[in-house]
């Protein structure tokens, strides 16, 4: 027999081997053999992978009891009927309105009236419950002889007498109704540890309610599987050790941790009977699987979350996988874009957000170094209008300057005929080495000196001049208005060593005496500062 060829299958059926192979974990070339039994139908095959084969094919069998086409090729609709059955189609094509999945009023929740029935019916059907109890226990060898409507409605009325005589459950908040569930689920089904306490099964159930739980799956593009359990069914504790707690399943919900969120309730709590209003819940246990729909005539996803799968009933761990693996399957493709899809969509958000940060940092440096040229061209507008200040009040001193050595000049007293008795001799050597010798009253005051010396090159060109030529500008010149002057030198005696200054006043005669040999000796600028500290 040659080997298949997985390059000749169509696409459906490569679609249904990759089904088949992610739930059986088998080899493709050895299921495709398998699946063409099947007539690629999934389910069954996966079903025959877990069960066996049967000794006989029911399809052959089916098959070989059509009648033969006749020569007119007459078209036999129970055969195409029957050959449609068999295969599964892969995609939905349009979404029915009752498939839409909505959000469910969860706001009466917590505030639903709880009834309590009254101790006297409670006490009536204690003993009912007690020899029930009872005879089931004996008598359960010989229950083949019971019809079995009979034992179902002894079984749902003494439910009812149970559910009367206990209190009813209290109705919490949608998330503390999960972690309920999750919480009674474990202790009722969860196996013994090694140290005795009870341990809970290995089912990820998420504890949020059904609308925080629908909303991120519909985020984040997973599916969700709905689990609704209601304990007064016959077949609910069958149901969950056998399928939900098979290793199988298990499995497959490890397998799809990151693409699947399992949610379960209790069709006892409010939101649980909600969600199975909602759903079109008619038999228990139900399984059902959500997912965003595709637009009609479209891959891309839909904003509505729909059913895409049902498990109504019991179902066996093979078969609720096939179903889920095949509807996972069917629908991934378009998850598939949707989720790339999203991905571009954020990482253009992000390369928006980082070039607008980009850009904002460009522009608060652009800002910054505005703000630093601004502070530097006002620096340097205001170093500029000091130096223009300094250069005009050093101008102004200037000007000011030489106006009082001209007003100063021309207020000097002339000097004093040799005849004068009380006139005073003194002779000062200049910083240029000149020296000059000129008399001075003996009462003229010591600044008179200093005025004679500081102003002497006009006092000497106002003496040079030829008499009845005198310029009348010299004698125009008026003392400069707000002007202050501070003389930069000081009168030594060199011999003994003694500073005639100007602090102390006095006359001329008093400080100098009948003549003196004097020397004009600048004062320097750090001289000064050390004057006026000590000030």
């Amino acid at each position: 027999m040659s080997t298949p060829d997985i390059s000749q299958l169509t696409a459906a059926q490569q679609e249904a081997l990759q089904t088949y192979t992610s739930v059986t974990d088998q080899d493709p070339i050895a299921a495709i053999p398998l699946l063409q039994r099947c007539e690629w139908n999934v389910q069954i095959a996966v079903a025959r992978f877990f069960d066996g084969e049967p000794a006989s094919d029911p399809l052959t069998e089916a098959q070989s009891q059509l009648p033969t086409a006749s020569a007119r090729q007459t078209t036999n609709l129970q055969y195409e009927s029957l050959l449609a059955a068999t295969q599964s189609s892969p995609r939905t094509t349009r979404v029915s309105p009752e498939d839409v999945v909505t959000r469910v009023d969860t706001s009466g929740t917590v505030n639903e009236p709880v009834y309590r029935p009254s101790t006297l019916f409670s006490i009536i059907f204690t003993p009912v419950n007690i020899l029930y109890r009872v005879f089931t226990t004996v008598l359960s060898p010989f229950g083949f002889l019971v019809p079995t409507f009979l034992s179902r409605l002894f079984h749902r009325l003494l439910y009812q007498s149970q559910a009367q005589s206990r209190t009813q459950r209290r109705a919490l908040p949608p998330a503390e109704n999960a972690r309920r569930f999750i919480r009674e689920f474990s202790e009722e089904y969860g196996t013994e540890g090694h140290d005795g306490e009870s341990s809970a099964p290995l089912l990820p159930f998420t504890e949020s309610g059904f609308n925080l739980t629908l909303d991120t799956a519909k985020k984040d593009l997973k599916f969700m599987l709905v689990v609704l359990l209601s304990p007064s069914h016959d077949d609910n504790n069958t149901w969950i050790r056998e399928t939900l707690l098979s290793p199988q399943f298990k499995s497959f919900l490890d397998s799809h941790r990151s693409d699947l969120i399992l949610w379960g309730g209790d069709v006892r709590d409010s939101e649980a009977y909600q969600v199975s209003a909602s759903l079109q819940c008619t038999k228990f246990p139900f399984a059902a699987l959500i997912c965003q729909g595709s637009e009609p005539g479209s891959g891309s996803p839909s904003g509505a979350m729909t059913v895409v799968m049902r498990a109504v009933g019991p179902t066996s761990a093979p078969e609720l996988v096939a179903k889920i693996a095949s509807a996972m399957t069917a629908h991934q493709t378009q998850l598939t874009a949707a989720r790339a899809q999203q991905a571009e969509r954020q990482a253009t958000q992000n390369l928006r957000m980082e070039q607008d940060s980009a850009y904002e940092r460009s522009l608060a440096q652009d800002r910054e170094r505005a703000r630093r040229r601004r502070e530097e061209e006002e620096a340097a507008r205001k170093a500029e209008m000091e130096a223009q200040e300094q250069a005009r009040l050093a101008e102004k001193r200037k000007r000011d300057l030489e106006q009082w050595k001209r007003w100063r000049a021309q207020s000097l007293p002339g000097e004093p005929d040799t005849e004068l008795k009380d006139a005073i001799r003194v002779s000062v050597r200049l910083p240029s080495g000149e020296r000059v010798i000129r008399r001075f009253r003996a009462d003229a005051d010591m600044e008179e000196l200093y005025a004679f010396v500081e102003c002497y090159e006009m006092v000497k060109s106002r003496d040079s001049e030829k008499q009845g030529e005198e310029d009348e500008d010299d004698y125009d010149v008026e003392e400069p208005e707000g002007y202050e002057h501070e003389y930069k030198f000081r009168l030594v005696s060199p011999m003994p060593r003694t500073v005639f200054d100007l602090e102390k006043g006095g006359s001329i005669g008093t400080r100098v005496g009948k003549g003196a040999n004097l020397i004009v000796e600048p004062i320097e600028e750090d001289e000064e500062d050390e004057n006026e500290d000590e000030d």
